[in-house]
């Protein structure tokens, strides 16, 4: 298993990844070649971490969107974050909170998360606590929730 940052040769692999997890994703309804373009976009300016076993098993962008005025408390959300198996989210989760815990002495994790998506579950058992509940937000008639997990030095 290596957990790494993404190269050019696996943007292809992923669209297996993303369209399997994210069944009613706009991005991920797209040609595969849109899908490409756009996860190589969202690559310069946000990291995307993979995790690979043969294959690609999981990936997430990490976004960092607002800091405090001195860079001490930073605020993230897990942009696409889609997996095989709680097994490898579990994996990549930890990865992904390593790195930001690194960042600075507090931070905050933000997710939106749509009500048909998998990982609910998996990421209230993992500590992250439900803030928020919107209403047709990705679309119509869909709840997302927001859920969140602080950490501090």
């Amino acid at each position: 298993m290596t957990i790494r940052e993404v190269q050019e040769k696996d943007y292809g692999k992923l669209i297996k990844l993303f369209k399997g997890f994210f069944k009613t994703h706009n991005i991920f309804q797209k040609a595969n070649e849109e899908m490409i373009e756009y996860l190589k976009e969202q690559s310069k300016e946000n990291k995307l971490i993979i995790l690979e076993e043969d294959s690609i098993k999981g990936a997430l962008f990490l976004v960092n969107f607002g800091q405090n005025s001195d860079g001490s408390h930073k605020l993230w959300k897990f942009r696409h974050f889609a997996f095989d198996s709680e097994e490898t989210a579990s994996k990549l989760l930890k990865e992904a909170e390593d790195k930001i815990k690194k960042s600075s002495k507090t931070a905050k994790i933000e997710l939106t998360i749509a009500e048909n998506e998998r990982g609910i579950d998996f990421y209230k058992a993992k500590g992250y606590v439900q803030e928020a509940r919107l209403t047709n937000h990705y679309r119509w008639g869909e709840n997302c929730f927001i859920l969140s997990k602080s950490f501090k030095k």
